[in-house]
């Protein structure tokens, strides 16, 4: 078998960290980082990136980390930050099967733990070498993890990266573009109306949400208050299980909205029928129902359901019509099964078929 070997130099202390992965185990580690990233991280904001330090037992371990959003923590039960001290993170390992439970965590951690995913280096393109070899020995020791499992951390930890960097670059190109807009608009006043009346029913809608009030939630990165998503029925919605740790793989779940009622115990109906939701659970809106179809909501985030714009709508009977579609199905499965049974016994000459319920 051909060997691929892998060689990371640290030029801060001139040595070099070497390990050896097969070549044809280099594709499968890339899928499936790949579809981790897709599952975790491909619809949210990821943001800035970080090395996490810290010390347990006496004993110093790493880990990279991204700055979370007031808006994820929301309900979850994190102690409160010390002011501008600290501030909350999550973890962003690659779901090994040795890790269990413990990937997609969050915290709240010391900004002096922190450093950047960079570390001392200038390559803005990559995890620092350094320190990703010390993460990749605390993961074989404290996990026995094989060569080719930190390969694929490592393929996944670049794609959580490259997404970081596409953020920063479309976010210059969003401010340019807006100063542009900004020049345009103070001298043409046909324009401003324009906008007025293409805002019009926004605005309408929102008058009607819970209260009479605009509701709004803290933004993510500029601290600036702005109008939170609105939910509305034909929408498509991604959340975890209620019995599973919010970041594990295999609780996450998507769900149709039917109907909305923001002042029910249930405020989402959903095309399961099994699933009732809380008002704090949280929810990420992937698909948005417009004009008769579904399109893309790039750039959701999880948030309560609460904290989200509510406009009573839908379906009032949908959820009776979703147990009525449910056990139809289930009767339409008993009788294929009951009718085959028949044929079965038939055809071995005993059939009691007045006794069979």
């Amino acid at each position: 078998m051909y060997t691929l070997i892998i060689v990371y130099t640290i030029h801060s202390h001139n040595r070099k960290m070497i390990y050896s992965v097969p070549l044809c185990s280099i594709t499968p580690a890339r899928e499936r980082a790949n579809n981790a990233f897709k599952i975790s991280f491909h619809d949210v904001k990821i943001g800035k990136l970080y090395w996490h330090e810290k010390t347990k037992k006496g004993k110093k371990f790493i880990f990279p980390v991204r700055l979370a959003s007031r808006e994820e923590i929301v309900g979850m039960a994190l102690r409160e930050c010390k002011g501008e001290k600290e501030c909350a993170i999550q973890y962003i390992q690659y779901p090994h099967t040795k890790l269990g439970k413990d990937v997609g965590l969050y915290d709240i951690a010391s900004k002096n733990g922190l450093t950047p995913y960079y570390g001392n280096g200038d390559k803005r393109d990559q995890w620092c070498e350094m320190k990703f070899e010390q993460y990749a020995k605390q993961l074989k020791r404290s996990h026995k993890l094989q060569d080719v499992d930190v390969k694929t951390e490592e393929i996944f930890l670049q794609c959580i990266l490259q997404k970081s960097l596409d953020e920063g670059e479309n976010a210059k190109k969003s401010a340019e573009v807006d100063e542009a807009v900004l020049e345009t608009s103070s001298t043409t006043n046909e324009e401003e109306k324009d906008n007025v009346d293409s805002e019009s029913d926004e605005d309408d809608d929102e008058r009607e949400m819970i209260g009479g009030t605009k509701r709004r939630t803290r933004g993510g990165t500029s601290g600036m208050q702005e109008r939170t998503e609105r939910l509305k029925p034909g929408d498509r919605i991604q959340f975890y299980k209620q019995q599973c740790v919010a970041g594990d793989p295999s609780g996450l779940m998507e769900a149709t909205i039917l109907n909305i009622d923001p002042k029910a115990d249930h405020i989402l109906t959903l095309d399961d029928t099994f699933t009732n939701l809380e008002p704090h659970h949280q929810v990420k809106r992937i698909q948005r129902y417009e004009r008769g179809k579904l399109v893309n909501n790039d750039g959701g985030q999880f948030r309560p359901i609460s904290t989200y714009m509510l406009k009573k709508e839908g379906n009032p009977n949908a959820s009776k019509e979703v147990r009525a579609a449910e056990k139809a199905r289930v009767d339409e499965i008993i009788k294929r099964n009951k009718d085959q049974m028949v044929m079965k016994m038939k055809k071995d000459g005993f059939c009691p078929e007045d006794m069979l319920r």
